[in-house]
């Protein structure tokens, strides 16, 4: 009895660690499904999930081997990718054109956005979660597969309101922009050579948060304008 109530406490501290760690994740599912039917951005969202998620908890039971390698710079290559994965969802809507008639290529886009944002994101979440489980493999699976529902949920709710409220989008663009130059800054590969400030560290992190919001600003109010253009001509020759 008292193995499965240890059990049942470790799972749920598991599952407790990964929902908190896991509001990003949320974020970057709706990023990536927006420009989907709603069908196909379900489908897609489970997909992707479904796919991080395995790599998540792949990477948390090997997370202990990579960590006694210490050449391997991993925030550094996950905050790469994450910079290019942050770029193509904030100007994914300049694309749109272009997959006119491609919807099988643009809901295999979505599926990797997902995947690649959010495994370059966990990888912190990863090593709390490996280290929160001690090594123990059941916890670590049943603890992150409790928050797939909560994780997929909450992204509908996201991507809806990021159809309302087109700033939406690039705040959430903002976030892994910071998260990303953080986790560049973080490597131990990078301190080894360039020396930051903590400050100068948080300037670079914050400035490139706020880039984004007025790149998204900029092109939201353009939009805008465009749209005000259209209708002015179709009133006129109405």
């Amino acid at each position: 009895m008292k193995l499965n109530i240890g059990l049942v406490l470790g799972i749920m501290e598991i599952a407790l660690l990964d929902l908190v760690l896991c509001g990003d994740n949320i974020g970057i599912i709706a990023l990536a499904t927006r420009n989907l039917p709603p069908k196909s951005a379900k489908l897609a969202g489970i997909i992707g999930v479904t796919g991080a998620i395995a790599l998540r908890i792949y990477f948390a039971i090997c997370i202990s081997a990579f960590l006694n390698i210490r050449w391997i710079p991993l925030r550094l290559i996950g905050g790469i990718i994450l910079i290019k994965v942050t770029w193509d969802l904030i100007s994914s809507t300049e694309k749109e054109e272009e997959y006119h008639g491609k919807s099988s290529q643009k809901f295999w886009d979505a599926v990797i956005a997902v995947i690649l944002a959010d495994v370059s994101m966990s990888l912190d979440n990863v090593l709390a979660i490996a280290g929160a489980a001690d090594g123990n493999i059941s916890l670590i699976v049943i603890g992150i597969f409790l928050n797939v529902p909560f994780i997929f949920f909450g992204s509908q709710f996201v991507m809806k309101l990021m159809q309302k409220i087109p700033m939406v989008v690039y705040i959430g663009g903002s976030i892994l922009a910071f998260t990303s130059v953080k986790m560049i800054m973080e490597d131990n590969l990078f301190k080894h050579y360039i020396h930051l400030t903590h400050s100068t560290e948080i300037l670079l992190q914050m400035a490139a948060a706020v880039a984004v919001i007025l790149y998204g600003y900029n092109k939201v109010k353009n939009q805008k304008i465009r749209a005000d253009v259209s209708k002015e001509k179709i009133s006129k020759v109405s």
